[in-house]
Order: structure tokens, then C-alpha cells, then sequence
């Protein structure tokens, strides 16, 4: 029960950066600034429920704290996961300030290299996150314990 929630909410996190990839573009409408900001929080909300989810397969699950905080992947995992959340800041305080910046003038549009700079950072954080499945994976048959 605990792997299926915290896959689920992986699957979620997931979803929802890729939406937020594939709405970050060029020419951006206040009407997606609004929805960016929205779904922007449910990022958020996604990732507090991975990692509740992650730290009850920890303690609760079946293999025990032990195989996990001795294992230098799991902590590789993390690092990872927290990488992509320093990451994440980026955008999110972007997509904050575009939705001010509607809400004076809903006819202004985000810079054209905001815009990209903010793209490049969802890009990076989709690129390392497709790491995590084979770090755990790995972890999962057993490598990176002492």
C-alpha cells in the first residue's frame, strides 16, 4: 500500500511538471499565467506528498529504516529530489511574479527571455528527475549497501 501511494504521487509530480513544461512558452496569455501559478502549487503539493509518502515506506514499510538510511543511493535519491526542489523555486517565484504583473495589465505578456530562462530550469528539473526511477530501481535490487 505504501509503494503504491508514493508511486502515485511520483506519477502526479511528474505529470505536473510536464504540463507546466509544455504551458511555459512563448507569448504566454494571462489566462495561462493564472492556470502556471495554480498548477505550479499543486507541484508543490505533489512533492510534500512524495515525500511523506517516501518517508512512511521508510519507517512503516517492509524493509525497515535500516535498508534505506545506510544505503549511499537512497541518500544519492534524496539529493537528487532535492536538487530538483532548489530548482523548483525558480519557476514558481517566476510564474508569482508574471501572475503580478497580469493583474496590473492584463494585457502584459512575460519577457521573451524570462520565459526561456524559466523553461530551462523545468528542463533541467525533468531531466534529473528521470534519474530517480533508476536510482531506485538500483536501490531496489540491493546495490548501495554497505
Amino acid at each position: 500500500m505504501l509503494a503504491s501511494v508514493h508511486y502515485l504521487t511520483i506519477f502526479a509530480l511528474v505529470a505536473i511538471l510536464a504540463i507546466e513544461l509544455a504551458l511555459v512558452r512563448p507569448g504566454i496569455d494571462a489566462a495561462t499565467v493564472r492556470r502556471l501559478a495554480r498548477i505550479d502549487l499543486g507541484f508543490g503539493l505533489a512533492a510534500v506528498a512524495v515525500i511523506l509518502a517516501g518517508l512512511a515506506r521508510v519507517f512503516f514499510g517492509l524493509k525497515g529504516p535500516a535498508y534505506y538510511l545506510g544505503n549511499w543511493i537512497f541518500w544519492t535519491k534524496m539529493g537528487v529530489f532535492a536538487l530538483i526542489g532548489l530548482l523548483s523555486i525558480q519557476p514558481t517565484l517566476r510564474f508569482l511574479a508574471w501572475r503580478r504583473l497580469i493583474d496590473v495589465d492584463p494585457n502584459a505578456i512575460p519577457a521573451a527571455s524570462d520565459i526561456a530562462r524559466v523553461k530551462r530550469v523545468i528542463h533541467l528539473e525533468a531531466g534529473l528527475i528521470l534519474l530517480l526511477p533508476i536510482l531506485a530501481a538500483a536501490m531496489a535490487r540491493g546495490y548501495g549497501l554497505p
